[in-house]
């Protein structure tokens, strides 16, 4: 569940910039080409470092990549609030896939881990489900709240990722002992 809830946070931090563009863009002074790949640069940071994390945790252990990732989600959103440079955005959106690389990944291989054989299928989906509800729910809280201020969304969402970040911290638990496989 805890996992579920910190997938929940991350896709909130994640999606607060979606909505934005018809004020990002004069603020940065920017086209819809450099939003475009500003957006993109979470993304694009998630397709370079999910294999190897994934790998690492294998190896290193899931819940101190979790934890890392969301000590990283919490700066990597909340600047999105100030910068004033459109690469300086760019990098605070590919910053902020790195800690998504380094949460998502190995958030589902801890659930995969939890998981008994028989459960493995709804144990994941809650993952799955959180992340997409979050994912929906940003785009629309971030409507609400840049009304009252342009930072408020990614404060907000930054403050999401803190609370996610304890969270893990004082919830999770690794299951399985790091460097070793599970047939050791």
């Amino acid at each position: 569940f805890t996992l579920g809830v910190v997938s929940f946070f991350m896709a909130i931090g994640i999606a607060v910039f979606a909505t934005l563009g018809s004020i990002v863009n004069p603020r940065l002074d920017q086209g819809a080409q450099m939003f475009g790949l500003q957006f993109a640069a979470f993304v694009l940071a998630q397709i370079l470092l999910q294999a190897p994390i994934g790998r690492a945790t294998d190896f290193y252990g899931r819940k101190r990549f979790i934890v890392i990732g969301m000590a990283l989600l919490v700066p990597t959103t909340a600047v999105q609030g100030f910068v004033m440079s459109s690469w300086l955005m760019f990098g605070a959106r590919f910053a902020q896939g790195v800690a998504g690389a380094m949460v998502f990944a190995p958030a589902l291989a801890l659930a995969g881990d939890i998981a008994t054989d028989t459960s493995s299928g709804s144990t994941l989906s809650v993952l799955t489900m959180a992340f997409g509800f979050g994912v929906a729910l940003g785009p629309l809280l971030s409507g609400f709240l840049v009304e009252l201020a342009f930072a408020v969304p990614f404060a907000f969402a930054a403050a999401l990722a803190g609370v996610g970040l304890v969270l893990v911290v004082t919830q999770v638990e690794e299951v399985r002992t790091p460097g070793r496989s599970s047939s050791d």
